[in-house]
């Protein structure tokens, strides 16, 4: 009898798992945007390298302050625009684009195991722990940690087929409502810097072609579970194509090249994969091994 009810509890156990799992990742989509005024501190790594970043949310703004080894970056949004401020030339598009999240929950479900892994407390705010397991070989491991309260991203982790660190974010301190004192700070950041649009939902390849004069090529081939998610033209004469499995991204770059300065050469590995065709650069670079991004670039020849 008591073996009986075991089987019963185990699987009430694993009905709750499989109908919270939408839950959880309610739960992490709203996090990534949390409803309630706070200053961070949160510290960025990518790879082997670590750096410091400052948030700072008040009200309809949000600014973002990258504290480097030589000078500031602040991005500030508010509404549908983004005000950058830095004494450095910098890649805005690129900038942006490390910032923005992918709220694709279909694409997630369709690509990834979404697991409750328990509670635990980062610095101080008890947390719900949670991964994103990859269904295909593509994918990546994410693992999450969202506080209770309050309801934000404490916490994540992007590691690739082997184990190693693509890169992570963790809030090491946190403050709710900040004093009013910065607010007027977060305001002078915005009208300081240089506007440029939040734009939300993405080009098609056909209108950044229009815009920039060149004929975008597309990949006949694309890693299982990546499919692609729009167009951009993050810098001048730069065209961006971006593709995603709900979690990983990958981004292939067009650049148009003065013909002066034209050179042909077939795709090379470099962490990425780059070459040069007819009169444009192209660059393949994403969360994805090696020898698939050159799989992908392989099928772009002209």
């Amino acid at each position: 009898m008591k073996k009986i009810i075991i089987f019963v509890l185990l699987l009430s156990t694993i009905g709750l798992v499989e109908v919270s799992s939408g839950n959880l990742l309610a739960e992490y989509i709203a996090s990534m945007e949390p409803k309630i005024d706070y200053f961070a501190m949160v510290k960025i790594t990518v790879g082997n390298s670590s750096d410091k970043m400052e948030v700072l949310k008040i009200g309809e703004y949000i600014s973002l302050g990258i504290k480097g080894r030589i000078s500031k970056i602040y991005i500030v949004k508010k509404g549908d625009t983004y005000s950058i401020v830095t004494e450095e030339p910098v890649n805005v598009g690129a900038l942006l684009w490390a910032y923005r999240f992918s709220k694709d929950t279909s694409l997630i479900n369709k690509n990834y195991y979404v697991i409750f892994e328990g509670y635990e407390n980062v610095n101080n705010v008890r947390t719900i722990k949670i991964s994103f397991n990859p269904k295909y070989k593509s994918g990546i491991k994410r693992t999450v940690w969202v506080g209770m309260f309050p309801k934000i991203l404490m916490k994540l982790e992007d590691r690739d087929q082997r184990g190693n660190l693509i890169r992570a974010r963790e809030i090491e301190s946190l403050q709710i409502n900040p004093n009013s004192g910065k607010k007027k700070t977060i305001e002078i950041l915005f009208e300081k810097g240089i506007k440029v649009p939040a734009r939300e939902k993405l080009l098609s390849p056909q209108e950044v072609g229009k815009q920039l004069g060149i004929d975008l090529v597309l990949p006949t081939v694309l890693p299982v579970g990546y499919e692609f998610i729009g167009a951009d033209i993050p810098q001048d004469e730069t065209a961006q194509l971006i593709f995603s499995d709900g979690i990983g991204f990958m981004s292939i770059y067009q650049i148009k090249i003065p013909w002066w300065a034209r050179q042909n050469f077939p795709p090379e590995k470099k962490g990425y994969v780059e070459w040069e065709n007819l009169g444009i650069h192209f660059i393949v670079i994403g969360d994805l091994p090696q020898d698939m991004l050159l799989e992908v670039a392989n099928s772009m020849k002209k």
